[in-house]
């Protein structure tokens, strides 16, 4: 399910990138381009087929050393009927979270009806299943002042965490946002719902991720994580056609900051991704999973006496390390993340403490009463650089 919420989070940021904003339009779509005494309202609504889009590895890494393929098809991306997608776009000063003023391109979105459909996911000309997202919603204020707390906010800055070169990205996700997703395989749909609010805090909930940052250094792509403070992301009734199997919620989510670094293939002539991976430690959240149903009662703030909750208080006691992975797609053994097993230090290692941990009622927790915590975990991971994880179609 947290994958599903990433991958939901991905195909948002997509659309509200700078690459949709300035995409050529012709004179019928700039017949919905208005202009405003602060910038312009952009206004559209499209329905986009892609028949496939494939990534090749050109040589993969199994016995016979033959490369392997991943394909999507067919991808569709539309906005509903009469439903248009509504940004505006302004340039100037905008006070971030760590006090600094900064001048940059800023993006609001009052609404944000956007559907992706992905028919299938395929390893090697085998189905992994489909993929799609929908019903995305946002409290409809389309006369909102862009500093409402209901407004979905994207601000670019010149300058990333190395250099001018960069770029910097603060990225403001509101407690009213929310879509569902779904993947399907065989007929067969698992479809949940993720919203970012948080029902027990009323102040609380929406995402807010300040300084994720993009640098092009001599090792390759640099993303900085950004820093978050009590963000909000559920992940409500996963369900199996209409039998909903559970809930998870995540919050009071406080990262730190970090980095992902993407790079080329280790080897000379190899293709091929490796990755590094730090989390800041101190980094926290409150996970929660929920059995029962997650109704209107229990977005409300007052759930029922038939919904259970397990919940503990996650934290990063030191930096969470990824070092070395490498992803490949092989002919033989299909998508694969590994690491070289002749580098001593490649691998995964994290220092996790569970806190806090309870079993309530939710009705009960809601109000305040939780039960006694069962104690504290302390967790030392190591994952050796013998450790893979390989993903086959079928």
């Amino acid at each position: 399910m947290a994958l599903k919420c990433y991958l939901g989070l991905a195909g948002v940021l997509f659309q509200i990138s700078t690459v949709q904003a300035l995409e050529a339009l012709d004179e019928a779509a700039m017949s919905n381009v208005t202009g405003q005494a602060q910038g312009i309202r952009l206004t559209s609504e499209y329905d986009s087929s892609i028949k496939s889009i494939s990534y090749y590895d050109d040589d993969g890494l199994g016995a016979d050393g033959s490369g392997g393929v991943i394909s999507l098809s067919p991808v569709r991306v539309y906005t509903p009927t009469n439903r248009p997608l509504i940004v505006d776009v302004q340039v100037g000063e905008k006070v971030r979270d760590n006090g600094e003023t900064r001048t940059g391109l800023l993006f609001y979105n009052r609404d944000l009806p956007i559907n992706i459909e992905v028919g299938s996911i395929a390893i090697n000309g085998k189905s992994i299943g489909g993929f799609g997202q929908q019903n995305f919603q946002i409290k409809n204020n389309l006369n909102a002042d862009p500093s409402d707390d209901q407004v979905y906010t994207v601000d670019l800055f010149a300058g990333g965490a190395v250099g001018n070169n960069g770029i910097t990205l603060d990225i403001d996700l509101p407690s009213s946002m929310s879509f569902d997703t779904y993947y399907e395989d065989d007929g067969v749909r698992l479809s949940s719902t993720v919203d970012f609010g948080n029902p027990f805090d009323a102040s609380g909930g929406g995402l807010k991720m300040s300084g994720v940052t993009f640098d092009l250094v001599p090792e390759g792509l640099q993303i900085g994580l950004p820093t978050i403070t009590g963000g909000n992301v559920n992940v409500y009734n996963a369900s199996i056609g209409d039998e909903v199997l559970n809930s998870a919620a995540y919050r009071n989510i406080n990262l730190k900051g970090g980095a992902l670094l993407l790079k080329n293939a280790e080897q000379a002539g190899e293709s091929g991704l490796e990755i590094d991976l730090r989390v800041n430690k101190d980094s926290s959240l409150d996970y929660v999973y929920i059995a029962g149903e997650v109704d209107e009662n229990y977005l409300a703030g007052n759930p029922g006496t038939e919904i259970y909750e397990g919940s503990a208080t996650i934290s990063f006691e030191d930096d969470l390390l990824v070092q070395g992975m490498r992803m490949n797609v092989d002919g033989e053994r299909g998508l694969v993340f590994d690491f070289d097993n002749t580098t001593a230090t490649d691998g995964v290692r994290a220092h996790l403490q569970g806190r806090n941990i309870r079993f309530d009622r939710a009705d009960r927790a809601a109000a305040g009463i939780h039960s006694p915590s069962i104690g504290t975990i302390d967790a030392r991971l190591h994952l050796t650089n013998n450790t893979y994880l390989q993903v086959q179609g079928h």
